[in-house]
Formats: structure tokens, sequence, C-alpha cells
């Protein structure tokens, strides 16, 4: 109903709908239609009502995260086409594994405006305050992929989160190996993939995605380490605007990666890239590798060449710090 409801105020912006035409496009009563205009009224939307006249929304809605104004901006033939959205949960990716083993729809877009127990990779914390950041994950289901090609497809959102970035201002994103996106050697973004494969062939992959949006300012532990949109711009910005942005160039991306063009994936993903040629010390599950980043192989594995002239593969990492 409350698309009904914002597709007419839309459709006569700044100008006034009449209750009556409410009433009959959604057969209720006035009351219910004005319970209706309140709701969205709390989200956010600058909806004017007067006596006798009906209601006109004054503008477009700007930062209100929700299903309808994301559609309303996205330029993609698949994903977020269809969105589970969430005012409150544990964390989307744990959302998109439960709706992933009910055989939902290729592209799905799971968002939550707040999250209790949000994650990045090694099950770390996401800090995931209400209705300030993107917090968001994407159920992808390819046909007749290579588990390999996995890592190409955290490269390609790292190289979307970017590219939506530059569009509302920020031009000197970087990414860290894997998968970290950063602003003057801050993060502002991470990407986590959780996948499901049989045989070598990638049946799913579940694609999250957090960004610092509209958080004014950083908790005391990590203001050396994280940064926001907000803080790097010195605006808010309309979330459901870079939320479709991102997925416009991921669609792109991930159309590469279907094409076999991973290498197009790759050399983007290198002209982005702050970890080439740094020297990095890098702990896993392997142990420590300390040495000079010096490229990443064809599957995007880090190449680390190491003090006595050996160069390392390293496949994971569970942490990366410049040395």
């Amino acid at each position: 109903m409350n698309e009904v409801i914002l597709d007419e105020l839309y459709k006569n912006l700044g100008k006034y709908v009449t209750s009556d035409n409410m009433c009959k496009r959604l057969n209720i009563s006035r009351i219910a239609v004005w319970n209706r205009i309140k709701g969205l009224q709390k989200l956010g939307y600058k909806i004017e009502a007067k006596r006798s006249v009906g209601y006109r929304l004054a503008e477009e809605g700007k930062d209100i995260l929700i299903p309808y104004e994301i559609k309303r901006r996205l330029n993609t033939k698949m994903f977020g086409r269809e969105i589970e959205y969430f005012r409150l949960t544990s964390s989307t990716m744990d959302e998109a594994q439960y709706l992933t083993e009910k055989e939902c729809p290729h592209g799905l877009l799971v968002i939550s405006e707040e999250q209790t127990n949000g994650r990045g990779r090694q099950k770390r914390k996401w800090l995931s305050p209400q209705g300030l950041n993107i917090y968001a994950s994407l159920i992808y289901k390819p046909t007749s992929m290579s588990a390999v090609k996995s890592i190409a497809l955290m490269f390609a959102t790292s190289i979307a989160i970017v590219e939506a970035l530059s569009d509302v201002g920020i031009d000197n994103a970087a990414i860290k190996w894997p998968n970290d996106v950063m602003v003057n050697k801050k993060k502002i973004a991470g990407v986590l993939l959780e996948t499901k494969s049989e045989s070598g062939i990638l049946k799913s992959a579940i694609v999250g995605f957090g960004i610092n949006a509209n958080m004014e300012s950083i908790p005391d532990e990590l203001q050396d380490t994280a940064t926001s949109v907000m803080m790097e711009i010195g605006e808010k910005v309309d979330r459901a605007t870079l939320l479709s942005n991102i997925l416009y160039y991921m669609e792109n991306m991930f159309r590469l990666i279907e094409e076999d063009k991973d290498d197009k994936v790759f050399e983007l993903w290198k002209k982005y890239d702050m970890t080439i040629g740094k020297r990095v010390k890098i702990i896993s599950s392997d142990g420590e590798v300390e040495g000079v980043a010096s490229d990443i192989d064809e599957q995007g594995f880090l190449l680390v060449k190491t003090d006595d002239g050996s160069v390392r593969r390293v496949v994971t990492a569970d942490s990366l710090r410049f040395v």
C-alpha cells in the first residue's frame, strides 16, 4: 500500500493529491490513509497534509533506504530487482544464507538499517549503527562458473564500491588486498564473500558489503583506522543512490567475469590497488609472511617477494598490514 501512495505522491510531486483519490486506489478509509501517511513521514518523507485538500510530497525522499527508493534509482537488469528489507537483523549475511536455502531468486538483495551481529572477514565484528550506513548482501547464482573465480567476484565488488564512491565526490578511494576499500589509509567499506560449490563449480555466492556512509564520527578505538563518506565529503550522502550505483557497477563487473574476462577485472583492480609495491606483513593460518607485495596471480592471490628472494603465494590472510 505504501508503494501505491508513494507512486501517487511522486507522480504529482509538489501538488496535492486528494484523500478520495488515495482511498479509491487502495480501497481503504481516510483514517487508514492518514495512518499510512504518518508512517511515511516517520521514515523521513516531507509530506504536507491540508484538510479538505489532501496530501503533498514537498520534495523527493532523501537518504531513505527502503526498497521503493532503491528500485526507483536502479539501472540494473537483475541485481536488486527483488529486495528483502529489515529494520533490524543479526546480519544481512545470516538472512541471505537462510534465503539461499529456500531457493530465492538470483540477484536478490538483503538490506538492513541496523545489525546486531554484523561481521566482516575472519568473523570480525562490523560496526552497524541504526540508520547511518549501508549493510547489504547480494545473492548471486551463476551458471557454469568455476569456483576459482570467487576472488574475482570479491575484487569486482570492491571496484564497484570505489567507482560508486567516486560518483559522490571521493576520488581517492583505494583497495587494500583483498577486500578493504580505503580512503586516506582508513577503511570506509569492506566486502565479504561466502560461497557454495560442487565439483569445482560455483553454485551460489553471497556477496556482503558494508559502507560507512553517514556517521559523523568514529568510535575512539577506530578513529585511526576507519572513516565514513560523510566525514570525507562533509555532508550526508543519499544511501539509496549510493547503493543503487554500487549494484549497477557490480552487475557490469560480474558480467565480465561471466564472459571469462577476468583479466579486465584484475586490470581495473590494479588501477585502484594500494598493496602492490608495498612492504607487507601477513598473518594467516599458514604462518607469517613478510616482504614486498609484487603482484597478484591469474586467480587474484597475492604474490609476496620475501627478503631471501623467494616468492610466496598468499591465498588468504587473517591480517595484512604495511610495514
